[in-house]
């Protein structure tokens, strides 16, 4: 099969890059033919000031993406085309591209994009529904888009003209959701589940399980406020000497430095590592945190910590609380309550035991869920039912 896969990549590098790389390393090794178009946002940091205003534009429809795309189309003939993401440089042309190629489209929902301009369902500290219930224009109310008017403007320029065109619901013939839960935020918002499946995050590769319980708590992902890294330097305040490193990188990742200086907390931020550096601390630390306060997809980190044999300690976030199960897996916590963290690091740190027979069950949940075959099987079976179903409608 040849598949053409698309995806506009974020200014920092997360879990989306790393499944786009592993499903499109995943497809070559499996003897698939794989174009792959890729833009990035990291171009943003040059643009000149016309470039810039003229973005919102680009964000509503590239002309660029939408020839790019119809000559590859034409030059390679591919069977399907498997979207990630569009925002902010591809943008929704693509979608039209590929249809007027005939070509059937397949796009993952890596977030709430779609339905949400912030993408997060959260919004001022707390999950936020307003725009599923009351409509789009709530974003402009709250000036989501980084409190400016203008860019909130212009991103909800974007998903409500796409919306209306019903370019998502019309030129996309099946959505890839990562966890039931985000499967029913979008029915609920009106997509039709019978185009949803749900496949959910893997690694391309067996790390093999760790062999012995390691002394710190680790955290690796995007340093933002959404996901609770003020929770989780609040709560390091209440658990002992226990060390906690911190990989990732963002915005907010000198403020939250400072705090951890001024409090003497013993954090170490290592800033972004390579792949290889996450799974060595992984298997070598106590548990993996995921704080979160926004609706959690299906962080890739989960997987990755399952498959090394370490315990989660992760807040009931979204999808977090179906994928981890509270004293078999990992522990959860109430989100939002640095107090309830606190508690379950600390538990951790004194149950050596428990926290070793949690990551022995972690382990087996790898190998029963989110193995390189499991996740394979799935993806070939969806990119098989939209291509026969796109042959019959003709």
């Amino acid at each position: 099969m040849k598949i053409l896969i698309l995806h506009n990549r974020y200014k920092f590098a997360g879990g989306e890059e790393a499944v786009v790389d592993a499903e499109a390393n995943l497809l070559r090794y499996q003897g698939h033919k794989v174009i792959l178009f890729e833009l990035s946002n990291e171009a943003l940091e040059n643009c000149s000031i016309f470039q810039k205003l003229l973005l919102p534009f680009r964000c509503l429809w590239s002309f660029s993406s939408f020839r790019k795309i119809r000559r590859i189309i034409k030059e390679e003939k591919p069977d399907v085309a498997h979207i990630h993401n569009t925002f902010f440089l591809m943008s929704p042309s693509v979608y039209y591209a590929c249809r007027s190629r005939k070509i059937p489209v397949v796009q993952t929902l890596h977030n709430f994009r779609f339905i949400c301009p912030l993408a997060t369902l959260y919004r001022d500290g707390k999950i936020c529904r307003e725009c599923l219930g009351r409509g789009l224009m709530m974003s402009i109310k709250h000036k989501c888009g980084s409190k400016s008017w203008l860019w909130t403007l212009a991103m909800l320029s974007v998903i409500n003209l796409h919306q209306k065109n019903k370019t998502f619901k019309r030129y996309i013939d099946k959505y890839i959701a990562l966890s039931n839960f985000s499967r029913q935020q979008f029915i609920q918002a009106g997509y039709d589940g019978k185009k949803i499946e749900v496949k959910p995050n893997f690694i391309n590769f067996d790390p093999g399980a760790r062999k012995e319980v390691g002394n710190y708590a680790l955290y690796v992902g995007r340093i933002s406020p959404e996901k609770g890294l003020d929770v989780l330097l609040e709560a390091w305040k209440k658990t002992g000497h226990l060390e906690l490193k911190i990989a990732g990188n963002g915005k907010e990742l000198e403020e939250f430095r400072l705090y951890s200086k001024r409090n003497s907390l013993n954090i170490n931020f290592l800033g972004q590592i390579s792949n290889a550096e996450v799974f060595k601390l992984i298997k070598k630390s106590l548990a993996v945190i995921i704080p979160s306060r926004c609706n959690e997809n299906f962080p890739r980190i989960v997987v990755e910590t399952f498959a090394c044999g370490v315990p989660l300690i992760a807040s009931r976030s979204g999808a977090l609380a179906e994928i981890i199960e509270d004293g078999k897996t990992g522990w959860l916590f109430d989100s939002g309550n640095s107090n309830d963290l606190a508690e379950k690091v600390n538990y951790a740190d004194r149950e050596r035991g428990a926290v070793k027979l949690l990551g022995e069950n972690a382990r087996k949940e790898f190998e029963a869920k989110y193995t390189v075959n499991k996740n394979y099987g799935i993806l070939m079976s969806i990119y098989k039912e939209t291509t026969e179903n796109y042959r019959a409608k003709g």
